[in-house]
């Protein structure tokens, strides 16, 4: 009985304390299932509490901290992606910037080969087809046209690439004189609206420029896609290439024609000294003495003589209007002209100037004329008769009264007036009597205050020297010419003669 009592208690405590570890068990998992939770339990055994207490706070603060370093992380994370793709970016910028540099140092090098090559031809046709070859290398150009200004008219002067049409714009040079900056922009700006492009396809308008010097336009036409800012540059850096080789080739060019007229013009003045009759001087009792310098090379001023016959000698002296190279032809026409009517007959010179008029006055231009005084002097009555068509009178000195004397015949300028009839006047010559034929070079020669030297001061000069021999009154004339004008420049072809009768 004690022995069934001792094992039922036995068992009863075995159950008791297996009960109890179980319930302390659950009560454990309670506990940590809330601190795993984070969530707080009140009923926590006396014994466990402060533990409890602590390992929850613990737990919590652990948890907190965790989270906040997970939170780090993840921020770092993205930092490091955002570095990342950062760099990735700056890496393939950089690739990119790279193949534009290396792409710029090849435009540069090929740019400085071009300035070489363009710089050393001369000729505008080759200069503009390296041009065009060259933009096609060094852009995107689909078609290229090139136009440059010339006389007043922009000329579409080379096109590579299908260009659907190369008409020009034509202005007067007076209009072109007077374009502004932004009258050329607007000219090229409505010049390019006639490109028919492509909806992918863009026009870029490049001046051509040197020192404000307008030369022409350079259209490009380009896909629009594929016009980068290097294209831009390298257009850019093209246009200045091509302004200094087109305007080196013009000026080259200009030189050229300038040296051949300049060397034609030598030639021309040669022929027209060597045309100019040689010294005479003791010809029928007269000493003679002439001067001729025309103010560019070659001029228009005239003097002749010819002997006719064994008393009568001739004298002629004539001023065509303008001077260069159209009065030099009208000077030659007139002289040959004259020289052959006056050695094919016995004509008075007044009778010679109305056949002069006559035969070349179809062959003057409304705007030149001629004026001239032609004269005989015939030995045996010592007079000089003369004719005059609209020229300076004689200045006659008089050597019996101690006078200077003005004697003209009313006269129109050879080329005015298709049947006109010219005077005839007459000079008696005794001894020591002196005439002077002349240009108006020497009477509207100018000082640098527009002064002229004027009809006044020429007779002065020949009567203040009359004691002269010719050479000698010519030279005194041509120094106070130089004197008055203070070596302001000749404007005006210089031509006149002295006579003076020394029987």
């Amino acid at each position: 009985m004690i022995y069934f009592i001792f094992i039922l208690v036995v068992g009863l405590l075995l159950y008791y304390f297996k009960k109890r570890e179980e319930d302390i068990a659950e009560e454990m998992m309670t506990i940590l299932t809330s601190i795993r939770n984070k969530k707080h339990l009140d009923m926590v055994p006396e014994i466990l509490k402060d533990e409890y207490e602590d390992t929850i706070k613990n737990v919590i603060k652990q948890d907190l901290e965790l989270e906040n370093s997970i939170e780090e992380l993840r921020e770092y994370r993205k930092e490091l992606e955002v570095t990342y793709n950062s760099l990735v970016t700056k890496s393939t910028q950089l690739e990119y910037s790279n193949q534009i540099l290396e792409r710029r140092v090849e435009n540069l090098s090929n740019l400085n080969s071009l300035s070489r090559a363009v710089l050393s031809v001369l000729d505008l046709d080759s200069i503009i087809n390296i041009i065009l070859d060259a933009y096609f290398v060094l852009t995107g150009a689909k078609r290229i046209s090139l136009y440059l200004w010339e006389e007043g008219n922009l000329i579409n002067k080379k096109t590579k690439g299908e260009c659907n049409f190369k008409e020009g714009v034509y202005y007067s040079e007076e209009e072109v004189e007077n374009f502004t900056k932004k009258d050329y922009q607007d000219i090229y700006e409505k010049l390019s609206k006639r490109f028919v492009l492509g909806d992918d396809e863009v026009v870029v308008i490049s001046p051509l420029v040197v020192k404000g010097k307008e030369l022409g336009v350079i259209y490009v036409i380009e896909d629009k896609n594929k016009l980068i800012d290097l294209d831009e540059e390298t257009i850019s850096a093209l246009v200045i290439q091509v302004s200094i080789a087109i305007n080196n080739a013009q000026i080259y060019s200009e030189l050229l024609i300038k040296e051949r007229i300049s060397n034609e013009l030598d030639v021309a003045a040669r022929i027209q000294k060597k045309i100019l009759p040689a010294d005479v001087d003791g010809i029928f009792g007269l000493e003679i003495a002439q001067f001729f310098e025309p103010a560019k090379e070659i001029g228009g001023d005239y003097y002749d003589y010819t002997i006719l016959n064994d008393h009568v000698f001739s004298i002629t002296i004539a001023d065509v209007s303008g001077k260069g190279v159209p009065a030099a032809f009208l000077m030659a026409l007139g002289r040959s002209v004259l020289k052959t009517l006056t050695l094919t007959g016995e004509f008075a010179p007044n009778e010679n100037l109305i056949e002069l008029n006559k035969i070349i006055y179809s062959d003057i231009t409304e705007d030149m004329f001629i004026t001239m005084i032609h004269s005989k002097y015939d030995k045996k009555t010592k007079t000089l008769y003369y004719s005059n068509a609209g020229h300076n009178p004689l200045v006659v000195y008089r050597a019996k009264s101690d006078e200077v004397e003005l004697h003209t015949v009313k006269g129109v300028a050879i080329g005015f007036l298709e049947d006109y009839k010219y005077r005839q006047g007459e000079i008696k010559l005794d001894k020591g009597d002196i005439v002077v034929l002349y240009t108006d070079g020497i009477t509207e020669a100018e000082n640098p205050r527009k002064e002229m030297f004027g009809l006044e001061r020429l007779k002065e000069i020949v009567y203040k020297n009359k004691d002269k021999n010719p050479e000698e009154l010519k030279e005194v004339i041509l120094e106070g010419i130089n004197r008055f004008r203070e070596n302001y420049g000749q404007t005006d072809d210089l031509t006149f003669v002295v006579l003076k009768n020394t029987i």
